[in-house]
């Protein structure tokens, strides 16, 4: 955990001291669960597709899954690209997404004539101001009408390919604080902002392994609180750039709490297969 940050003196940055954890008292709690990675949830959300390669290795992560369970389904630009090429002739007319969103450079001619030809709107947005994946957000606000509140949106590819876009992609998150949660996920991990207060995250063991960590975005975060892993912060060290990053932590527990008075970013690794998942629960290292 911060490796290669220095530790504070006469005191190791991690330990948990059980009298300071989170309380609860009558404050509300935010609850997070991944379960609607492998299995079907009464979750409403929204998947959007970025442009970048979300079948690079094998993964506990079910792509198919995911799109079926979806209420809305957005392809960012170039996605489409990626969609068509990833589908055989007999599945492209049963995975059609119900709209193709962004400035639409990258969408590829045969491409974008399919799935006109397939009812698929191709909404253009030239304005250069926002990115594709900022445009399908407000095709999703525009189509939720008033309801943004109760839709989740799960945004694959999101990590990978170019740095730039990767940070882009997490302030996209960090300032779309409307939806009611908002998944950043890839084949390799999944995160997402924990706005200040309590949460409970409940991990899924059967996409997830083990590994995890909070990182501070917009600014210092003081007095962090957590349960259920196995370095817990007590609060004492604000996490910050510069200083502490609690990065390569480990899930041991089945529930993992997080009191933070800042936005935080909250990440976990994906399990390179389902039989490597949940290795956590199981006492054993990620693999």
């Amino acid at each position: 955990m911060g490796r290669g940050l220095p530790p504070p003196a006469g005191a190791m940055i991690t330990r948990f001291l059980a009298d300071t954890g989170p309380v609860h008292g009558q404050r509300e709690t935010r609850r997070h669960s991944t379960a609607f990675l492998t299995q079907a949830t009464s979750l409403n959300f929204a998947l959007i597709v970025l442009n970048v390669d979300h079948r690079q290795r094998s993964s506990a992560l079910q792509f198919d899954c995911l799109w079926d369970r979806a209420s809305l389904r957005v392809c960012a630009d170039g996605a489409a690209n990626r969609l068509y090429d990833s589908l055989t002739e007999s599945t492209r007319r049963t995975m059609l997404p119900d709209v193709i969103s962004g400035d639409l450079d990258s969408i590829r001619g045969d491409v974008a004539n399919f799935y006109s030809a397939e009812g698929v709107p191709l909404a253009k947005e030239s304005e250069q101001e926002t990115n594709d994946f900022e445009k399908c957000l407000r095709w999703i606000e525009r189509r939720a009408a008033g309801k943004v509140d109760q839709l989740t949106v799960v945004a694959i590819g999101a990590f990978g390919g170019r740095l730039d876009q990767q940070m882009a992609n997490l302030n996209t998150a960090y300032t779309h604080t409307g939806f009611r949660d908002f998944y950043l996920v890839s084949e390799h991990s999944v995160a997402f902002v924990l706005q200040p207060g309590l949460h409970e995250i409940t991990p899924n063991p059967d996409a997830e392994d083990g590994t995890c960590g909070l990182v501070p975005l917009g600014g210092r975060c003081d007095g962090v609180r957590t349960t259920g892993l196995r370095w817990n912060l007590c609060g004492d060290r604000p996490l910050e750039f510069g200083s502490l990053i609690s990065s390569s932590n480990r899930i041991v527990e089945p529930l993992v709490t997080v009191d933070t008075q800042s936005p935080l970013l909250w990440t976990t690794g994906i399990a390179s297969s389902q039989s490597c998942a949940g290795a956590w629960l199981r006492g054993e290292e990620p693999r």
